[in-house]
């Protein structure tokens, strides 16, 4: 076999897309008098491949869709043009149910002061100011809107941020103080807990996991089909890694897998540059990485799939801190195929080792190794765990999220 393949330029890569349906009607206020007026405001750059802005924009169309009127509101970047709803709906394989507008910052080229800035003029501006909620992941601007008497406010966290920033816990009893004006969505039960420990109420915090779009999955491929469509080897199995490439995600440790597993092809999706795992993988002949690819354009990658791997560690979750309940498990789930992954506390809340997915104690390698080898031997099994999975995903979709969200902000919905 050929040394692993590296594909380094995500900017090449076309978004590819079916024709986005046309934004149902505006679900109406108690009153009948108008769409619940939602401004997301966001200091990020956008487009990105970043995780968080898939979340984010999937949530804003998904919104958009439920009938709620958004608005998406974003900095002024000098030199670089401002996204259209189009722009944002064609990378992230949405439909444009939203608007965008952009406003400047004060310090757009200095990021430890872009942010604060940004939240300080989101928070005066009066497509801020006049909407019924104002939505956002971003913790200044929650801060800045409230100290602002705006809108109330909707807040959406991955971070246990108790654990991450001890002193962070006053800060948000006082934003919870005020009853009718600050709530809070969190991705999982294992950051709500956190809070809940630090002593805020659990009523005013919803856990709503992600989801998955079925629109991106039809039409659903055989992994021979799959296979076909993207060059791969039918005579062998087949470990597929979708996400950043990055040694914070264990891929090293999955690298070293790979080695002891030489009848494996493990492909790796995701690659943005030339970083120690595309180097160290140049070298292995059963290791194929592959570059950033559009979200619409990657369930192939997932039905070619004998496994879908989240790398066996916990540092993600315990030493790096910036990973809770990957997105990625969703659209796993969603494609119906087998699901290797650590034992670990945020992915025990939907995945169940022999049940929807294999799961080995984080950094026993040895232990992963030959669990790996063992569920690729199994293909009863590895079709048996991927069915409960899919089963498991239904009903977990942005469209059901967005609904649940808008359940839980409605007590505190301001409307004209």
């Amino acid at each position: 076999m050929a040394p692993a393949t590296v594909r380094r330029d995500p900017g090449t890569v076309k978004p590819r897309i079916r024709p986005s349906p046309a934004p149902p009607a505006r679900v109406r206020c108690a009153t009948k008098r108008a769409a619940v007026r939602i401004a997301y405001v966001f200091d990020h750059r956008l487009p990105s491949t970043g995780a968080d802005t898939e979340q984010l924009v999937h949530m804003v169309a998904a919104l958009g869709e439920a009938g709620a009127d958004v608005e998406l509101v974003l900095p002024r970047i000098p030199g670089r043009q401002v996204p259209s709803p189009d722009d944002l709906a064609a990378y992230y394989g949405v439909p444009p149910s939203f608007r965008v507008r952009a406003l400047p910052g004060p310090f757009p080229t200095v990021r430890a002061l872009e942010k604060p800035g940004f939240a300080a003029v989101g928070a005066l501006a009066r497509a801020v100011r006049t909407a019924d909620l104002v939505y956002t992941r971003n913790l200044p601007t929650a801060v800045a809107v409230r100290l602002a008497g705006g809108p109330p406010v909707l807040f959406e966290t991955y971070r246990p941020w108790p654990d991450q920033y001890p002193a962070s816990r006053w800060l948000f009893r006082g934003l919870l103080r005020a009853r009718g004006s600050f709530r809070m969505v969190l991705h999982s039960h294992y950051a709500m807990e956190r809070f809940l420990r630090a002593g805020l109420p659990a009523d005013r915090m919803l856990v709503a996991h992600n989801g998955w779009d079925p629109r991106k999955f039809e039409p659903r491929l055989s992994k021979h089909e799959a296979r076909t469509r993207l060059g791969l080897p039918m005579d062998r199995p087949l470990v597929v890694y979708t996400g950043r490439i990055t040694p914070k995600k264990g891929l090293l440790g999955v690298l070293d897998m790979a080695r002891r597993l030489p009848h494996v092809t493990f492909l790796l999706v995701g690659s943005e540059g030339e970083g120690s795992v595309e180097r160290e993988a140049r070298s292995m002949p059963n290791v194929r990485v592959e570059g950033w690819t559009d979200l619409a354009s990657l369930p192939p990658y997932l039905y070619a799939a004998d496994v879908l791997l989240i790398p066996p560690t916990a540092a993600p979750l315990s030493k790096v801190g910036n990973t809770v309940l990957p997105i990625k498990t969703f659209p796993y789930m969603a494609s119906g195929r087998a699901i290797f992954g650590p034992r670990s506390p945020d992915l025990a809340e939907i995945l169940r080792h022999g049940d929807n997915a294999f799961l080995v104690e984080p950094d026993d390698w040895d232990a992963a190794t030959a669990g790996l080898r063992s569920l690729l031997e199994d293909p009863e099994t590895a079709e048996r765990l991927g069915r409960r999975a899919r089963a498991d995903a239904e009903g977990g979709t942005w469209q059901a999220r967005a609904q649940r969200v808008l359940d839980f902000a409605a007590p505190m919905i301001r409307t004209a």
